[in-house]
Order: structure tokens, then C-alpha cells, then sequence
């Protein structure tokens, strides 16, 4: 996808490594040793970071550019390119402890069904006591609100900035999330259409998928969700 194709060599600067997300995830998973997949892994930060801490790694991303930059990363962690409405051709023969998929990446999906797909797919690939964690914006503050963008992310060391811009589309019913990446005296423009998953519609559309205990935050320090304040939708499901 040339929207991260564009932004990988400065990726890891823009979204460095969230401690409040890895203590996230380890506490929800467990102790290792746990079989774990990372989906939209992107440079595989987070997928490097468990396996250090004594998980067993599999992690799939749709830019090859990003794989490879994950790749690069000596670690015992399987990086493939994919595409994650393809995980039950993937790991066919996998049984998996826990998925994750964090950074907004779900909503990149074309559409609710394909949503509702990867869902229904990703069940299949966990264990009876397995747990599948993600992370999206909370697209209801987004419409309610009408949110144009999020604050810019800077990086003083490199230096750089990361704008992030945001314009719904009442015809398709997406927002275009534009970006610009300030970096080197010049500006990495990308635009890509996302999906506003909402936190009902996410919710149902995982009991109908086969989970049963689902837990909602609006931040990595397990804060209750606020449609109207929380600026992200953490989704611990079983």
C-alpha cells in the first residue's frame, strides 16, 4: 500500500514503541510461552518487543516495504507479507493463544462485511481460551464531533512532522484520511479512504463472530470508553 510505502523509513519515528500498549497486551495474553500473531504488524516494533519477552511470533502486514524493514530486525519473529482477510489460507495449520491488531490498521478494510469476515476468520484461528485484541481511533467522537484532524506528531530528533487529517465523505460514507509527513525539507503527501467502525456496530458484529466476554477501553491504561471523549477504542475480546 503506497500510503505506508511512502512513510516506512520514518515509520518507527512517528510511532515509536508504546510502553502503555506492550503492558497492554501482556496482560491481557498472559505469561509466555504464548503462540501470538500480530496482524498489520508494520515494521514489526511490537511483535519484536513480545518475542523478546518470551513469546512465540507470526506477524503479517499487506506493505512488503514494511515487512522488509521488519525483517532487517534480527529476531526470531516470522514476518510474511499478506493480506489479512487471507489469514485462514496463511496459517491453516495455526492455533493461536492471542491476535492483535493495533494502529488504526482494521479500518483499512473496504467495507463492514469484510470486516465482519476477518472476525469470523480470526476466531477460528484461536484457541477455545483465546483472546483477540485491537486497537482503531473512535470514529463515534469522529462523526459526532466532527473531528477534522489529530494533534501533529512530532519528532524533534530527526526532525520531523506527522499531520493527520481527517474529512468525511457523506457519498461513500468513509473519511479520507489524508497525512503529511514534514521531514528532510519536504512534504510526503498520501490520502486512503477508511471505514468508521463504530464501538456498537464493532461489538455486535464480534458476538455474531463468536465472541462472547467483550471489553472496551478508551486507551491503552484500560480507561472506560466515552463515545463522545475517548480518543481510541481498545477491543479486548474472547
Amino acid at each position: 500500500m503506497a500510503f505506508y510505502t511512502d512513510i516506512s523509513n520514518y515509520y518507527d519515528k512517528i510511532f515509536p514503541l508504546s510502553k502503555a500498549t506492550v503492558d497492554f497486551l501482556t496482560d491481557t495474553i498472559g505469561n509466555p510461552p504464548k503462540n501470538i500473531l500480530d496482524v498489520a504488524c508494520g515494521t514489526g516494533q511490537y511483535a519484536l518487543e513480545l518475542e523478546k519477552q518470551g513469546y512465540n511470533l507470526k506477524a503479517i502486514d499487506l506493505d512488503s516495504k514494511m515487512i522488509e524493514k521488519a525483517k532487517d530486525k534480527e529476531s526470531n519473529v516470522e514476518f510474511m507479507q499478506g493480506n489479512m482477510l487471507n489469514l485462514s489460507k496463511k496459517f491453516d495449520e495455526d492455533k493461536f493463544d492471542a491476535i492483535y491488531c493495533i494502529g488504526n490498521s482494521l479500518v483499512h478494510l473496504d467495507n463492514y462485511n469484510e470486516i465482519e469476515s476477518f472476525f469470523l476468520a480470526l476466531r477460528k484461528l484461536l484457541v477455545d481460551s483465546g483472546v483477540f485484541v485491537f486497537q482503531i481511533i473512535n470514529y463515534d467522537r469522529i462523526l459526532s464531533k466532527k473531528v477534522t484532524s489529530l494533534p501533529t506528531i512530532e519528532n524533534k530528533e530527526v526532525p520531523l512532522k506527522f499531520e493527520r487529517l481527517y474529512n468525511l465523505d457523506e457519498s461513500s460514507g468513509k473519511v479520507k484520511f489524508k497525512t503529511i509527513l514534514h521531514v528532510e525539507n519536504n512534504e510526503i503527501i498520501n490520502e486512503v479512504n477508511l471505514i468508521p467502525l463504530l464501538h456498537d456496530d464493532a461489538v455486535s458484529m464480534l458476538k455474531k463472530s463468536g465472541f462472547n466476554e467483550i471489553k472496551t477501553y478508551g486507551d491503552f491504561k484500560r480507561s472506560g470508553f466515552d463515545k463522545e471523549t475517548s480518543y481510541s477504542l481498545i477491543v479486548e475480546a474472547r
